[in-house]
């Protein structure tokens, strides 16, 4: 009988090496993560890979999550260098990255370094240890990008007042993309575009929208344009801002807007359907009825796709309201305490899919309506937000009352489901002045100056959020 052929012991431990390199070269050479997971969490976006690829000069990131560190923090280290990976994937050698410990100097030393990256803008954070004893020991959970000697910070750890350490690990690690795409659009950015706030109809004042401000400050050059100027807006505007009107729009101010849309215009709107106020529950009753603004903006958003329902969303997943328990002999409230206020919200992200809610995390509203979608042809329509599913609605004329805190929650009545309140319209809009123009108006529009008047528009888009005080200050 012939004996059966044998590869010697050294030849196969031989043989698995050899196979466990190739497969690390190869690894290195072609890395490619993928996303197994039902809503594509872990998939860029196609306007980061549209970025990415046209980055054509060398940018940096230096990323201070190297050291000893608890599970949650290196499972937030090892996805930004798998994200920085995936970078890489479609930007080539140019992104680089290196992970760097700031306590890996000498202890005379550190003080200095952490004065400097606190300088270049890292938010420094305590890690608390209670192996032998209680320490603490600083540590910087962010990056700094550097591109042509600048260099810009992002903040990789998404801390939440109130939230747990997994949470805020798992929402850190989903907004990985958007805070690395964003610094790296800031640093390519070579010309600011224009953003201009509109005025005129009683929208929020500039020291009510400054946190906004500043944040898109570095991005954009940000304008106010008077809706009463005797002249069309401007198409050098890149987006147009509508921060909760409160006066209603005339024909003329609405044609202007429709032009801007149909030249190609982005438009923003964060409109209050109804007028509610907190405030307005200070009185004897400790209650209000809250009434349509009437803006006179509904056929103009209809023609493009919403409608803003008179309504207002109660919700059991909600932000508290401070109430005050005691009082001292001068009238003065000397204590608070948070009692949950279904009037405001915590609004949830709508379609994973699309650039601007995915990954997207919990949003605080104020006194919400809904939205309806209408069929028109040629847009496209993505639900951006919602209420959560525990939620209620309560129709015009709807009367708010602050004694809805002390009373029993009935759960039975909070059953309406996730109700839309944030969409976004793309695509060739149709003008809302089409064949229905008066003869008045059109006498007024002659006047205007550099008027090119459209019926359909260019490919554009706009976003309508029906809470108007989602982009004020807190």
């Amino acid at each position: 009988m012939a004996k059966a052929n044998k590869i010697p012991a050294f030849i196969q431990v031989l043989l698995a090496i050899v196979l466990v390199v190739a497969l690390n070269f190869l690894a290195s050479n072609f890395f490619q993560r993928f996303d197994l997971t039902k809503e594509g969490r872990f998939s860029l976006t196609d306007s980061t890979k549209q970025l990415l690829e046209e980055i054509d000069e060398p940018i940096t990131f230096k990323v201070y999550l190297e050291g000893e560190f608890p599970a949650g923090m290196k499972r937030l280290r090892d996805a930004t260098r798998d994200m920085l990976e995936e970078f890489r994937s479609y930007a080539g050698n140019n992104i680089q990255y290196e992970f760097i410990d700031p306590l890996d100097v000498e202890d005379e030393d550190k003080q200095a370094v952490f004065e400097q990256l606190i300088k270049k803008g890292l938010r420094p954070e305590r890690l608390i240890e209670q192996k032998e004893g209680y320490s603490e020991k600083m540590f910087f959970p962010g990056a700094l990008s550097i591109f042509r000697g600048r260099e810009l910070p992002v903040d990789l750890l998404e801390e939440q007042l109130g939230t747990d350490p997994l949470t805020v690990i798992n929402n850190s690690i989903g907004l990985l993309e958007f805070k690395l795409a964003n610094v790296l659009q800031k640093a390519l950015l070579n010309q600011r575009q224009q953003i201009a706030f509109t005025t005129g109809n009683g929208e929020l004042a500039p020291q009510l929208v400054e946190g906004i401000a500043s944040e898109m400050g570095p991005y954009f050059e940000m304008v106010r344009y008077n809706m009463d100027n005797a002249d069309i807006i401007p198409k050098k505007y890149d987006l147009l801002v509508v921060a909760k009107p409160t006066i209603p729009f005339t024909e003329l101010q609405k044609f202007k807007i429709d032009q801007y849309v149909m030249n190609g215009g982005k438009i923003l709107w964060m409109i209050d359907q109804m007028g509610a106020e907190l405030d307005s529950l200070r009185n004897a009753e400790s209650a209000f009825m809250a009434l349509p603004r009437n803006l006179n903006l509904e056929d103009l958003l209809f023609k493009y796709g919403v409608r803003i329902n008179d309504n207002l969303i109660q919700d059991r997943s909600c932000n508290p309201i401070p109430i005050p328990t005691s009082i001292d002999a001068a009238g003065n409230a000397t204590q608070f305490r948070p009692f949950e206020w279904f009037y405001y919200p915590i609004l949830m992200p709508g379609d994973q899919e699309h650039p601007i809610s995915k990954n997207l995390g919990p949003v605080s509203g104020e006194f919400v309506s809904t939205i309806d979608t209408i069929r028109t042809e040629n847009i496209k329509k993505n639900i951006l937000l919602t209420s959560s599913p525990n939620s209620k609605l309560q129709h015009h004329p709807v009367r708010v009352d602050l004694n809805i805190i002390r009373q029993k929650i009935n759960p039975e009545l909070f059953k309406k489901g996730r109700q839309p309140v944030a969409v976004s319209l793309e695509g060739t809009f149709e003008s809302v002045f089409k064949n229905r123009l008066a003869f008045e108006t059109i006498q007024v529009i002659d006047s205007l100056e550099r008027v090119e008047r459209r019926e359909e528009s260019l490919p554009t888009k706009m976003v309508v959020v029906a809470d108007g005080d989602i982009i004020k200050n807190e």
